[in-house]
């Protein structure tokens, strides 16, 4: 097993060699996607043009055709790639024992030595349990597996200043600290908001604490989070037109998910652990500044512990609609959280008796 960032460099460099499947999975969206882009551009190098997607579960019919459509023909390419996402995280029992045979039946191209179809298996986060299952080791050991952790602390501040100078900028140390503390750890809206910083500054400018505290928070960022504290204060008009503009700007769902995500976690976590200590405690227990103290107790004073729950549930359901395993709108879905988010629980109960 290797991480996301290493085959990244690999595939950057042209040097990984093709595999008749790759597993790659972890919590990391951005570093799942940017492998995935990579991959699918070498491949592409090396003459693999044709490119199909499956979603899988453990249903049988889905690896059942996954089997007839590896065994066929292409019309159009000898060398195929396949992308198999699987949202559970676990293949099932047809899909394990596919799996494990694929390595054995998989074509190989006699004048290359290469696979004529390769494999991309993309999961989200997989527990231990999971990784020592038989499916994960023969692909561990036959294949090759990537895992895409979360970058914090300390190496979140080296992630973006290394991601400055990939841009063509340098960051101080403070400045790279000031980023990584203005995205909280959202690698997604980190990479973003270096892009833009970009496009502000020309190549080699060094980006001071001032360029970020004047750049970082005029962009999407700035709104993002006045998203948050519209919300738990119950402004639900303001929080609203926030949410479009953001839309308008173009930043993207998963970043807005991300951070409403996170704010009912915590409105959860709160509400359970009012039950065992006081407030205050609560909140020192939970790491809750004391600036935003007051948005989350006003939050709380709206909603119960049932609400709490049920919008963690809509959130799943956004993120699957992001993720095109449901044919909802994931903005729609965002500004129907917010609404409940910001509003009393009487408003909370008219929206879904009327959904």
């Amino acid at each position: 097993m290797i991480t996301a960032p290493a085959l990244l460099k690999q595939l950057d460099q042209g040097a990984f060699q093709p595999v008749p499947l790759l597993l790659i999975f972890g919590e990391e969206p951005l570093y799942l996607r940017r492998v995935q882009d990579a991959w699918r551009a070498q491949m592409r190098s090396l003459g693999y043009l044709q490119r199909e997607r499956f979603e899988m579960d453990a249903n049988n019919a889905c690896w059942q055709e996954l089997q007839m459509e590896t065994q066929a023909g292409s019309l159009f390419s000898e060398q195929r790639l396949i992308e198999l996402d699987l949202p559970k995280g676990s293949p099932g029992k047809e899909g394990g024992a596919f799996l494990q045979q694929w390595f054995a039946q998989a074509p190989i191209d006699p004048q290359t030595g290469q696979p004529e179809i390769c494999l991309l298996l993309r999961c989200e986060k997989l527990d231990w349990r999971q990784q020592k299952a038989n499916w994960f080791q023969t692909i561990e050991q036959k294949g090759l597996v990537a895992q895409s952790k979360p970058i914090e602390g300390q190496a979140l501040t080296r992630w973006c200043g290394d991601r400055a100078r990939e841009s063509g900028l340098e960051m101080d140390p403070e400045a790279a600290a000031m980023l990584a503390e203005r995205v909280e750890g959202n690698l997604l809206a980190a990479d973003q908001e270096v892009e833009k910083l970009a496009l502000f500054f020309e190549a080699g400018h060094r980006l001071t604490v001032a360029d970020i505290e004047s750049k970082v928070a005029d962009q999407a960022h700035y709104q993002l989070f006045a998203l948050s504290t519209a919300a738990l204060k119950g402004q639900v008009d303001h929080a609203l037109q926030i949410l479009h503009r953001l839309q308008q700007e173009g930043l993207e769902a998963p970043i807005v998910l991300w951070l409403l995500a996170k704010e009912v976690r915590q409105l959860s976590a709160l509400s359970q652990l009012q039950t065992r200590m006081s407030l205050g405690q609560a909140f020192k227990q939970l790491k809750i500044w004391q600036s935003r103290q007051a948005e989350f107790n006003a939050a709380l004073s709206r909603h119960s512990d049932q609400t709490w729950r049920i919008l963690t549930q809509q959130a799943l359901a956004i993120d699957l609609s992001i993720k095109g395993q449901s044919a909802s709108d994931p903005w729609l879905g965002l500004s129907q959280l917010v609404t409940q988010l910001a509003g009393s629980q009487s408003t909370y109960w008219k929206l879904d008796h009327r959904g």
